[in-house]
């Protein structure tokens, strides 16, 4: 004989709702709130690619010169950063809770990752 007693429905504390139950949607996976911010955190990206591409153009310029290595090292650098903006602007507007904001310290600091090499860029001598 078992010792667990079976739990009547009227026992059970399920809270009332104001809002219709949507069938399409299960209600224990959370809503995403930030979908409308891709638009926003793809401009960040397109920004970040934008000044990538015109250091690009400064390193085809440079040809063979001796401090060559030195702009390449800080491209790679660009590079990776830009990597990173990419992937947390790609996951950023369907996160939520706190991997969101986890995600978006990830972006905010990719970006300033960004700014940091583009500072040592601008005072590289060619």
């Amino acid at each position: 004989m078992s010792k667990s007693q079976p739990v009547s429905e009227a026992a059970v504390d399920v809270p009332t709702r104001t809002e219709p139950v949507d069938p399409r949607k299960n209600p224990s996976y959370p809503q995403r709130t930030h979908v409308h911010e891709r638009a926003h955190w793809q401009g960040e990206l397109r920004r970040c690619e934008e000044r990538i591409a015109m250091a690009s153009q400064k390193m085809n310029v440079l040809g063979q010169s001796p401090n060559r290595a030195g702009f390449e090292r800080l491209y790679a650098q660009m590079l990776g950063a830009r990597d990173q903006v990419a992937d947390a602007a790609r996951r950023l507007p369907m996160e939520t809770g706190e991997l969101y904001e986890e995600d978006k310290h990830r972006l905010e600091e990719a970006v300033a990752a960004l700014d940091r090499v583009f500072k040592r860029w601008e005072t590289q001598k060619a």
